[in-house]
């Protein structure tokens, strides 16, 4: 055996196979002897995927502190543990951990997207080494090996068709092809797309029927899959929504706490305070400003929605994932198993004169080789589509063949394009073929009928043209009976849109969603299934490839979109895994599809995604109402020290008073905020766009109600100074908490009074808890010491109540105000 080459070719399809044998070094009869298959193997490697380096968990765990607010938060826990506040410091520093543990793990599940394509290509192959066939590990296949193909077997590496018997191969997972392509030797031209590349077969493919002889011209990180890894192995989603704002959030904080601080220092120092001193207050008022509870109920609302989204059919593999789902502004779609059923089925029947459909469909199964099972129907899935169309019409196979005896079957092939069948019935022969209609043009019948072929094909449509008739009893078994048949008609096959999928599309067009259809699929399919679901011409992308998808991920991101992927196929990995987020199907897709996903279907069905990206929007409408709520509380707590401080009075809070009311009673009705039920428009409305939380007009809303709450926690305290005997730090906490307790109902909607907006039961049981525990503190004495309170008079509790409900009752009246004005916008 001569020297393997050093270069492999890369025209395969395009060379005639003993020209591929030549370049290959390789015997298309005797295959590779067991020396020069184990030199090639040294030389290229096994016959798997580029191998990726697993992430360093010493990394991963730095990168979850890397995000702008855990940085502020591991700020705020240093600085209040130098300055004596322990208890604030463990407090924050346990939340970060619970925080970089869910990230840890989130980042560590992720990076399995590209070992998981690893379980796409074949575990065994059979090859032909020194004259003998052998069943080998696939990762032992080396290029110029010659493998041999059966139905059902996975192809182990691309290779070139050197012989075939009727050889048809699934490439749905590779391509998007949703019907089995038929492989013959003959090459095609240099430029043929890869999904038309008929005389190739590619690792990861499954044989559907025949069987064959191919030459390996490619394997491991050569092949296309590898290709498809290594897409996979480069890409990389970019920051969501959510995190951008977060971030920029933290960011504007780090500019508030640093401005207090130097701020209230210098009002200590300009009142005769040491600057030491002054500079430590004035860091423990920034840090205890603060919303400690933010980034954990942030998780914990994720965490609440994506059991919300399984409850729909959407399981969430990464939690950021929810909120990015409902700001997407385009999704692009695979077709095959997620518009469509991934299930050939007949789509139309046209009987030639002087037959019905049920003999169209009787000759058309008894032309096959698929059979039905106790476990279902098996065999070439063209032919399942025919045997499932009889059966609904009422034809039973079993009974048909038990008219009649199989004599014999001449099998389909690339070059014939029919498979006929012969059968001896009452004493005569009978024969049915079937095939493409070209080769059925010799059947006597109607050529009106077969004139439906063309405007069928133009469609998208698969058809099979069926032929039958009585053949003389000592005609030869071979291809000469076919010359005596009759044609009984035309069958039409597609794989058909889900019945969801139309309402779907027009769902997501409503809620200002720009849909494109992106499949590996020919383009008159495409563009039919496209007419269907409504979508624009420049909407439908056909033969796309893992790169192309890939590219036009990457070109909608730069122009700022939002972009949501969908697909089954392990050629739909790369853009799966780029994507803003990547929705896979779960029941019908590939391993690899739902590794490189952040969101798995259960039911393959786009319905399904639609009913997430509204899932998606609650959860984000309810991240930010929670987040203004945190945000006003924490203004108010703002607002009072300055007041104090710069009047030169002690401390209105103690810091752990701060902390308790930003952790537990303000954490509790936040995180209850995150099951508010959706708005009515949350679907009739184009998704949110930018990196700003909140807008200028909210942000003024949120510093107003802050300020009201701060004004009525600094008359709380004003007020505890004239009752005497220590109760203006307890009554500043008790107004404080409970004007938040009470403006969250507002907090819920800008325009709609509290009193009408739907019952959330889950924040009142947070609010009623908070209550609990709010009183808990002052009225229960071991709660004294650890929260600096004392136990309150009856005036004194009722001073504080009376004025906790000014802020709320300020903003409803400025709401029923601005209903009345007309204006969509309110304090709140």
């Amino acid at each position: 055996m001569t020297a393997g080459p050093t270069v492999l070719p890369n025209l395969a399809h395009a060379s005639a196979p003993v020209a591929v044998a030549a370049e290959l070094a390789a015997d298309l009869d005797r295959g590779l002897d067991d020396a020069e298959a184990a030199r090639r193997l040294t030389l290229y490697g096994p016959n798997a995927p580029q191998e990726i380096a697993h992430p360093r968990y010493l990394k991963l765990v730095l990168d979850q502190f890397l995000d702008p607010l855990v940085a502020l938060l591991l700020g705020a826990s240093i600085v209040s543990i130098a300055i004596g506040d322990a208890i604030e410091g463990a407090a924050i520093a346990a939340i970060l951990v619970l925080n970089a543990a869910l990230g840890f793990w989130q980042e560590l599940t992720a990076e399995q997207a590209v070992h998981s394509l690893s379980q796409s290509f074949s575990q065994h192959a059979r090859v032909v080494r020194a004259a003998r066939e052998i069943v080998i590990d696939a990762r032992d296949v080396v290029p110029g090996d010659l493998l041999v193909l059966a139905e059902g077997d996975r192809v182990a590496a691309d290779a070139r068709i050197a012989g075939t018997n009727a050889l048809e191969v699934d490439e749905s997972a590779l391509t998007g092809e949703s019907l089995p392509v038929a492989k013959h030797p003959a090459a095609v031209a240099p430029e043929t797309p890869l999904a038309e590349r008929t005389s190739m077969v590619y690792a990861g493919t499954a044989v559907t029927r025949g069987r064959a002889r191919v030459l390996v011209s490619a394997t491991g990180a050569r092949t296309e899959l590898g290709a498809i890894a290594g897409l996979t192995a480069e890409a990389r989603p970019p920051a969501t929504p959510l995190e951008r704002r977060l971030a920029r959030l933290a960011r504007q904080m780090v500019v508030v706490g640093i401005t207090l601080t130097v701020i209230l220092a210098g009002l200590l120092v300009l009142e005769g305070e040491p600057t030491h001193e002054a500079f430590l207050l004035g860091v423990a008022v920034a840090v205890a400003a603060v919303p400690e509870g933010l980034a954990a109920t942030v998780t914990a609302a994720l965490a609440l929605g994506a059991r919300a989204m399984a409850r729909r059919g959407a399981i969430v593999r990464r939690l950021e994932a929810i909120e990015t789902l409902g700001e997407t502004t385009i999704i692009c779609s695979d077709k095959t198993g997620t518009l469509t059923q991934n299930r050939i089925h007949v789509a139309a029947l046209a009987p030639a004169p002087g037959f019905d459909e049920r003999d169209l469909l009787a000759a058309a199964v008894l032309a096959s080789s698929a059979r039905e099972t106790d476990s279902g129907f098996s065999g070439d899935p063209i032919e399942i589509a025919l045997l499932r169309a009889a059966s609904e019409n009422g034809l039973s196979l079993e009974r048909l063949l038990a008219e009649r005896e199989l004599l014999h079957e001449i099998p389909f092939d690339s070059d014939r394009k029919r498979m006929t069948t012969i059968y001896r019935a009452g004493g005569r022969h009978w024969v049915a073929s079937k095939g493409a209609p070209e080769m059925m043009a010799a059947a006597r019948g109607s050529t009106e009928t077969l004139d439906a072929v063309a405007e069928w094909g133009g469609q998208g449509l698969r058809v099979l043209a069926v032929a039958a008739g009585d053949v003389q009893a000592e005609s030869p078994f071979d291809e000469r009976v076919e010359e005596e048949l009759v044609l009984v008609g035309i069958v039409a096959l597609h794989d058909p849109l889900r019945p969801t999928a139309v309402a779907a599309v027009a769902a997501a067009r409503d809620a200002g969603i720009g849909v494109r259809m992106l499949t590996g699929d020919h383009a008159a399919t495409a563009g039919t299934i496209g007419r269907q679901l409504g979508l624009e011409q420049e909407a439908i992308i056909a033969r796309a490839t893992p790169a192309e998808k890939l590219a036009l991920v990457n070109e909608l991101q730069d122009r700022h979109e939002v972009v949501a992927v969908t697909g089954d196929g392990v050629n739909d990995a790369p853009a799966l895994r780029k994507a803003d987020v990547g929705v896979a199907m779960g029941r019908g897709g590939t391993e690899a599809a739902r590794e490189a996903s952040a969101i798995v279907l259960t039911d393959d069905d786009f319905a399904t995604i639609i009913a997430a990206v509204a899932e998606g929007r609650r959860i984000g409408d309810n991240i930010r109402k929670f987040v203004a709520f945190l945000l006003s509380a924490n203004f108010g707590e703002v607002i009072v020290f300055a007041i104090a401080i710069a009047a030169g009075l002690d401390p209105p809070l103690a810091v752990i008073q701060v902390l308790l009311i930003n952790l537990l009673t303000d954490g509790l009705p936040a995180l209850a905020l995150a099951n508010d039920p959706e708005s009515a428009q949350t679907m009739h409305s184009p998704p949110r766009r930018g990196d700003h939380l909140f807008d200028r007009r909210t942000w003024l809303a949120l510093g107003s109600i802050g300020a009201l709450v701060g004004a009525a926690a600094t008359a709380a305290y004003l007020a505890g100074r004239g009752f005497g005997g220590g109760v203006e730090q307890t009554m500043t906490f008790l107004t404080l908490a409970l004007s938040e307790l009470v403006v969250v109902f507002s907090i819920r909607s800008p325009t709609v009074a509290a009193w009408r907006l739907p019952r959330n039961d889950w924040l009142f049981a947070g609010v009623v808890l908070s209550l609990v525990l709010l009183v808990g503190t002052i009225y229960v004495p071991f709660g004294h010491e650890p929260f600096a309170t004392v136990s309150l008079g009856w005036w004194q509790a009722l001073t504080a109540v009376a004025l906790s409900l000014v802020p709320a009752a300020v903003v409803e009246t400025a709401k029923a105000v601005t209903r009345i004005g007309g204006s969509p916008h309110a304090i709140a």
